[in-house]
């Protein structure tokens, strides 16, 4: 009976930890697409928080990001997810940067 504990505790485990990973790795390209999609270039992002909920979307996480607009200034920014669904972008105010004679 341990036995069957055991097993069944791994796979468990396994499969929150394949869980996590998807999450991460779908929540990098998310982020990518829309540092692209604004013109920023993309420095770092790192899970900041995670929290179970029962349901479908059962992993809810937030995600910081760090980006530059300008090439000298970096922001940071907050991505939350439940699940792999409802992607929310917080982003703070940061400089543009503009070329040399564009018109406005």
């Amino acid at each position: 009976m341990t036995n069957l504990l055991f097993i069944f505790f791994l796979v468990l485990a396994s499969t929150l930890i394949w869980k996590l990973r998807q999450q991460s790795e779908y929540a990098k390209e998310l982020i990518t697409q829309h540092c692209l999609k604004l013109d920023l270039q993309l420095l770092s992002v790192a899970r900041s928080t995670f929290n179970y909920k029962f349901g479908a979307n059962f992993l809810q996480a937030s995600f910081i990001f760090e980006f530059s607009s300008d090439n000298d200034n970096n922001y940071q920014g907050h991505l939350f997810l439940s699940g792999l669904h409802r992607p929310i972008f917080v982003l703070p105010v940061y400089r543009s940067f503009e070329a040399p004679g564009a018109l406005h």
